[in-house]
Order: structure tokens, then sequence, then C-alpha cells
């Protein structure tokens, strides 16, 4: 991975970035190429779509999530992987969706039955 520093216009200052790895060997179709990885993304971000990595901040989570990066990650919480099966930790990216640190996937957090999101199961 590059560590990289670049300017932010949504923030209007510099921002520390990071440039994944391209795969190590070919692959089938579910292989990601090198992605580019805000290291700052959170609450001082504004508007719905990351100039830097031309993502809205919730694809920019779970990128950190995805790759191991999780220093700006809210708490998780433990939960049944929708995609995988596996009961293991999520990262919480936003109000509605979680990661999956076992396998990647973001899938929608659990909702109690009024419909508000779960927040039982926390990671302490």
């Amino acid at each position: 991975m590059q560590t990289k520093t670049v300017f932010c216009s949504a923030c209007d200052r510099d921002v520390n970035i990071v440039i994944t790895d391209e795969p190590s060997q070919d692959g089938h179709a579910n292989l990601h190429d090198s992605e580019l990885v805000c290291l700052e993304i959170g609450h001082e971000c504004t508007g719905n779509l990351c100039p830097v990595g031309a993502t809205p901040p919730t694809v920019m989570a779970a990128r950190l999530v995805r790759n191991g990066l999780l220093a700006a990650m809210e708490e998780g919480i433990v939960t049944r992987c929708e995609a995988c099966g596996v009961v293991a930790a999520h990262m919480v990216i936003d109000h509605t969706y979680m990661t999956c640190t076992e396998c990647g996937a973001t899938s929608e957090r659990p909702t109690t039955a009024n419909g508000e999101v779960s927040g039982e199961d926390r990671l302490a």
C-alpha cells in the first residue's frame, strides 16, 4: 500500500490517502483492483460524494474496513454475516450499513421490531 497526501476540495485541506496494492495473481472477477482509500473520512466530510475517491462516503468507509484500515471507524457489532454466514465483528459505516471484518461484505444493520437500528451486541 502507498500512502500519499492530496488536497480535498470538500474539506478544503490536505488529507492522507492510501492506494491499495493490486492483487498479486490473476484471479476471478471478484478480485478488487487498486483502490483509493481516504484515511480521514468522517464527520468533517461534506457533501454526498468524496471528491478524492469519487465515491459516496459510505463506499469509502466500506473500503476502510475491507482493507483493514479501521482507525477512523465507529464501534462495531457482532452478528451473523449475510454473505459468509460467520458470526463476526461488523464495523458500522453509517446509520444503516455495516461491513463484515471477515469477508468485507457490506450489508444493512439489523433492526428491531419497531424498525429502529439495533444497538445490541456492541463491541467493547
